[in-house]
């Protein structure tokens, strides 16, 4: 390069000053989701329906899925792609009415043989403040039922965020 170029190009960059660090910030590991321990004077059959539901806000839109099921198989569930074999709907029941329904009909569906229903709960629009008491209720429900493998929100078509694809495990014979 030529004393001409050096000065031109020196002309057009301006002033440089040497990085501190130039190398690159690797991405941060995601540590992989552990269980949560049960405490140790849990029964081991405990019943659970028996405990009172907790407020689990940050989860209430969420999907989810027990450990073992495989992603696509969520997928199908979130598309639509299991037929529906039955529903439920909770719509204008108290806590403690929905709950007693929500397992007797997860009883019977089970029993049935039955893989994938829909549980309709409601967006919450009537209740007081606009806040829906069902809705984070059911899904604690159903993550604490041993019978549900996965549950995700319906298509707009079918309920959309007021109701729930849940689908089952298979009965043991």
């Amino acid at each position: 390069m030529s004393k001409d170029e050096q000065s031109a190009f020196a002309a057009l960059v301006g002033r440089v000053r040497r990085l501190e660090y130039d190398g690159v910030e690797p991405e941060p590991r995601r540590t992989p989701a552990r269980r949560r321990a049960r405490p140790a004077d849990a029964p081991e059959t405990a019943d659970p329906w028996s405990d009172p539901p907790r407020d689990h806000e940050g989860h209430a839109d969420g999907d989810y899925q027990r450990g073992g099921v495989q992603r696509g198989i969520v997928r199908k569930l979130k598309r639509g792609q299991f037929p529906l074999a039955d529903e439920i709907d909770l719509h204008g029941q108290t806590q403690a009415e929905a709950r007693s329904a929500l397992h007797a009909f997860l009883a019977r569906a089970r029993g049935a043989r039955v893989c994938c229903v829909r549980v309709i709960h409601g967006k919450g629009l009537s209740s007081p403040g606009y806040k829906a008491v069902l809705k984070p209720r059911v899904r604690e429900w159903l993550r604490q039922d041993p019978r549900v493998l996965a549950y995700t929100a319906a298509r707009d078509a079918d309920g959309g965020s007021g109701a729930l694809y849940v689908l089952l495990r298979a009965r043991e014979d």
